[in-house]
């Protein structure tokens, strides 16, 4: 879509894959498949080492495709960085991997020069790939890391995060799958488990409450027994939050 005024650049952007199964055989990898929250519930038994692995092939085989000359992948981005790779895609982008609560002091630091000025360019993109940190910061470091905190606090929320690119297979709590995809600038779409009509369409990411109720309307479920709305309404004797 075109508009009469001109939206800047996202520079700071994130990009959410869909990872295949970790038992996944030949030919099963491009299958999108549920995995729960931030895929979770896959059995990476090798840690954030084996799924570095399978996200690295996804980047570079189907993500960067068409930047293979300027593309360098560069290693970790430090040594205690768990899961969380970089490349250097010519001069103006640099991509890293898994940033968390728990790794958000090298995203940081990376953010701001320590690694090298040509990231702290205002032309610069600067793209993170299956982040899964929470909030605005106020669970990365340990309780007394206070400095991190605002460093991180002002990272994701001063800076502008775009989310350019998701494709995330969701399940309700009634066990209804659909897949929710974004292609930047375009609207939130969630399609139902076959991928054969849209479910429903938002301008900004829904939260998991409306994509659960959008599968379970579309698909005529009720809602899964012991989830009330009304917090007032839950008996820790009759009800479970599932």
């Amino acid at each position: 879509r075109k508009s009469s005024v001109e939206s800047p650049v996202p520079r700071r952007v994130r990009v959410e894959l869909p990872l295949p199964r970790a038992d996944a055989q030949d030919g099963d990898e491009d299958a999108i498949v549920y995995l729960g929250v931030h895929g979770q519930a896959a059995d990476w038994s090798g840690g954030m080492a084996q799924r570095l692995r399978v996200t690295k092939r996804l980047i570079e085989n189907d993500m960067l495709d068409g930047y293979n000359d300027s593309t360098e992948y560069l290693g970790l981005l430090d040594r205690d960085a768990d899961g969380m790779g970089v490349w250097k895609v010519g001069s103006s982008m640099t991509c890293v991997t898994h940033p968390s609560d728990t790794t958000m002091e090298y995203l940081v630091k990376l953010a701001r020069g320590d690694y090298g000025k040509t990231v702290t360019e205002k032309s610069h993109i600067l793209v993170v790939v299956n982040a899964f940190w929470s909030g605005n910061g106020e669970s990365v470091g340990q309780p007394w890391e206070f400095q991190l905190k605002r460093d991180a606090k002002a990272l994701l929320s001063e800076w502008s995060w775009e989310k350019v690119y998701a494709c995330r297979r969701t399940r309700s709590a009634a066990g209804v799958e659909g897949t929710l995809v974004r292609r930047y600038p375009g609207r939130w779409m969630l399609f139902n488990a076959n991928g054969s009509s849209v479910v429903r369409e938002w301008d900004d990411e829904p939260s998991n409450r409306e994509i659960a109720e959008s599968l379970n309307e579309d698909a005529g479920r009720p809602e899964a027994v012991g989830w009330n709305r009304d917090a007032a309404n839950t008996s820790r004797d009759d009800d479970v939050i599932t």
